[in-house]
C-alpha cells in the first residue's frame, strides 16, 4: 500500500527543503531585528520581513508602531553593520487578527 503512495509524496522532499530554508530566514531576519528593536518593544514583535529594498515590521499593536517607526533609522543602522543589506524604508504593520 505504501508503494502506491510513494510517486505523490515523491516529488515533496525539494519542496519542502525549500519552504524549510525560507521559514528559517524568515525566523533569523526577525531575530536579528528584534536585537535591533529598543528593549522595551522586543516582545511586541511578531514578525519581520524583506520586501525588495524596505523591511516589513509586524507588532501585536498599534500602540508600539509610534515608538518603531520613531526608532526606524537606529534599526536599520544596526542592522546593516550587522551585515544585512541595506534597507530604504522600514514599514510598520500590525498584526491582524
Amino acid at each position: 500500500m505504501t508503494d502506491r503512495l510513494k510517486p505523490l509524496f515523491g516529488g515533496l522532499a525539494p519542496g519542502l527543503a525549500a519552504l524549510e530554508k525560507r521559514a528559517a530566514a524568515a525566523q533569523s531576519l526577525t531575530e536579528r531585528v528584534r536585537l535591533g528593536l529598543a528593549e522595551a518593544l522586543r516582545p511586541h514583535l511578531v514578525a519581520a520581513a524583506r520586501r525588495g529594498d524596505n523591511l516589513v515590521v509586524v507588532m501585536d499593536s498599534a500602540a508600539w508602531t509610534p515608538r518603531v517607526r520613531y526608532g526606524a533609522q537606529s534599526l536599520k543602522e544596526r542592522l546593516e553593520s550587522g551585515g544585512e543589506p541595506a534597507v530604504d524604508k522600514v514599514v510598520v504593520k500590525v498584526r491582524g487578527k
